[in-house]
């Protein structure tokens, strides 16, 4: 049998995969998802090699055998070899080769590269790196490192906001900071629900658009519906002895409490599902099926499952085929693995209507390593997107208009870089 032939939809012809990647690289494009410090932030930090190889190699080099983060050559380099060839890796290779025209990472080449960030580190450092080189439009900036809800620079971000804090009290002092923050007495759970209203508030004032969780780090993604007489004996129970941990009755009603508050807003929330960040972890807490009874019970509330709730992808795919409120996110996972995030993007584009389907998200807290991923998600982006013009599934025009949905109009529509009205 021919292998041209044998293969099939599997192999795109070169010129129309070098046609939609020109295409798909003149489009504006939205981060649904970002850490990225504030440009001021980013240019006090005086980052350096290192600054950019521990956020998410450093992950890698851990899992790989490396006892702590590395701060000098000698510390890295016997695990780099191991480790250089991760999604991860390959971001910062392209960031620092597209960037700044350094294409090895050595001994010899890690003081060019930290001459190379230092001399970069100036004003309009995130015009010429979002803007001009990445063509990121805006982004949806979760700001955890910030105590208190700030606006961020409309030139670049909106704004999305946790309010897990109000579901993780574990003793008094939690909930005297609460009282101190909001300006709001907190005696009992009536008390600390009106708390988190006020934060809420607060960070509507700041340009909040979408609430966000990462509650699956510490615990299980099912939340029961508890009753306030319930919820209010764990928030006696925290006030008289510290617990260990968040009482499971008082997070699972103060979530439930998050989600009634969305719906009213019409705010959608931004979920951590599949693999986290770090080393170590309950990996099950974030399987994405948990939120089964939420996505019933909040219809309202449109559910963006983060980072293609990796590796439970077909999951998310089912949920997001059976539910309207329920959109998939492709943040972080052109990262964690291109050729995973293909695969899924292949699979989504099957079972998922694409206005669903968001492409694109960052991930990062140095922006040079943003522009690196938006290049993955680009190439990643386009060479399914031929593929499947190759085997048939749709026409390049109806590919162009796919890339345009993934990467732009479907975040665009729903994280608006202008107020939301209100209800």
């Amino acid at each position: 049998m021919n292998r041209r032939h044998f293969l099939g939809s599997s192999v795109a012809a070169p010129a129309l995969l070098t046609g939609l990647r020109t295409e798909i690289d003149k489009l504006d494009i939205i981060s649904t998802h970002e850490h990225l410090l504030s440009e001021p932030e980013r240019l006090a930090s005086k980052p350096t090699f290192f600054t950019l190889a521990e956020h998410y190699l450093g992950n890698d080099l851990i899992s790989a055998g490396m006892p702590a983060p590395a701060t000098t050559w000698a510390e890295f380099e016997p695990w780099w070899r191991y480790a250089k060839h991760t999604g991860y890796a390959q971001a910062l290779r392209i960031a620092l080769r597209d960037l700044y025209a350094i294409a090895e990472i050595s001994a010899a080449s890690q003081p060019k590269i930290d001459a190379a960030i230092t001399a970069a580190n100036r004003p309009g450092l995130y015009q010429r790196v979002l803007h001009e080189k990445a063509r990121i439009r805006y982004g949806v900036v979760d700001d955890y490192w910030h105590g208190d809800p700030i606006r961020p620079d409309p030139a670049f971000f909106v704004l999305a906001r946790k309010m897990d804090w109000f579901c993780s009290a574990a003793k008094a002092s939690d909930i005297r900071r609460m009282e101190e923050v909001t300006g709001i007495a907190i005696p009992d759970v009536r008390g600390l629900k009106r708390a988190l209203e006020r934060r809420l508030e607060q960070s509507l004032q700041a340009g909040l658009v979408t609430l966000k969780t990462t509650l699956a780090y510490s615990r299980p993604l099912r939340f029961e519906e508890i009753s306030e007489a319930d919820a209010q004996a764990d928030f006696d129970l925290l006030i008289k002895t510290p617990q260990s941990r968040p009482p499971q009755r008082l997070s699972d009603h103060m979530f439930h409490h998050v989600l009634q508050l969305a719906q009213d807003a019409r705010l959608p929330i931004q979920v951590h599902t599949g693999l986290q960040a770090g080393n170590g972890n309950l990996l099950e807490n974030s399987r994405p099926t948990q939120l089964n009874n939420l996505f019933l019970r909040y219809p309202g509330v449109t559910f963006d499952l983060f980072h293609l709730g990796w590796p439970w992808v077909t999951e998310v795919a089912a949920l997001a085929k059976i539910f309207r409120n329920v959109t998939v996110d492709f943040c972080w996972a052109w990262v964690i693995s291109p050729t995973a995030a293909r695969n899924a993007l292949h699979e989504l584009l099957e079972t998922v209507p694409a206005n669903k389907l968001l492409g694109f998200g960052g991930d990062y807290r140095q922006v040079e390593l943003t522009y690196a991923h938006s290049r993955m998600a680009r190439a990643g982006v386009a060479q399914v997107l031929a593929e499947k013009v190759g085997a048939g599934f749709c026409t390049e025009s109806e590919a162009a208009d796919l890339a345009r949905l993934l990467l732009h109009d479907n975040a665009a529509r729903l994280f608006p870089n202008a107020p939301r009205p209100r209800p």
